[in-house]
């Protein structure tokens, strides 16, 4: 539920002093990293914490898409698609995080063929994690969906509320306290 990337992380940590322009950033609780429809200048490579990342609709509503962790990354998107970003990504913990501005990230990829495979490998994870979640939640019913949520540490969700979960699962608190209370039932 909460992606990390360990490989990404090893990499900047190792390599944090070879770069100059590696800056580290700390993100308050509620802080945004990524603000949805800004231009994106920066990728962070999150040094831990809990991040999430989520989509504001036109009608207020609220649709979490991923929980970012240890060594992922954010930002990427906007910097190689050259576009504004489409969702908001948000510290839930206290979140430091390396950051990297969009010219020097270009400059050390020209340079780094270490930096391009392991890049590609986390964007990859990424691309699979996604498709999985998504899968998952057409091909299953949310009852088990949400069983499958609560048999997470409670390490891994002790940060993340009611609403987050629901919004998560894509659906309202109040579908999703409904259901809770029918897990509840049909477990006893």
């Amino acid at each position: 539920m909460i992606r990390t990337n360990n490989e990404l992380l090893d990499y900047f940590s190792k390599s944090f002093r070879k770069f100059e322009f590696v800056k580290r950033k700390q993100f308050d609780p509620g802080e945004k990293i990524i603000t949805q429809g800004s231009r994106g200048q920066f990728i962070y490579i999150l040094e831990g914490g809990i991040a999430k990342c989520y989509i504001e609709e036109e009608n207020g509503k609220t649709f979490i898409q991923e929980f970012f962790g240890l060594g992922e990354i954010v930002g990427e998107i906007e910097v190689f698609g050259d576009t504004l970003s489409f969702s908001n990504v948000e510290a839930m913990t206290k979140v430091p995080a390396y950051q990297i501005a969009k010219d020097d990230f270009y400059k050390v990829l020209k340079k780094e063929n270490e930096l391009n495979i392991v890049l590609i490998k986390a964007l990859a994870k990424k691309l699979r994690d996604t498709a999985v979640r998504a899968s998952r939640q057409q091909s299953y019913p949310l009852e088990y969906n949400l069983k499958k949520l609560l048999q997470l540490s409670s390490n891994e969700t002790k940060h993340i509320s009611k609403n987050d979960l629901a919004s998560y699962l894509g659906i309202s608190l109040r579908s999703f306290n409904r259901k809770m209370k029918e897990i509840e039932k049909n477990d006893l």
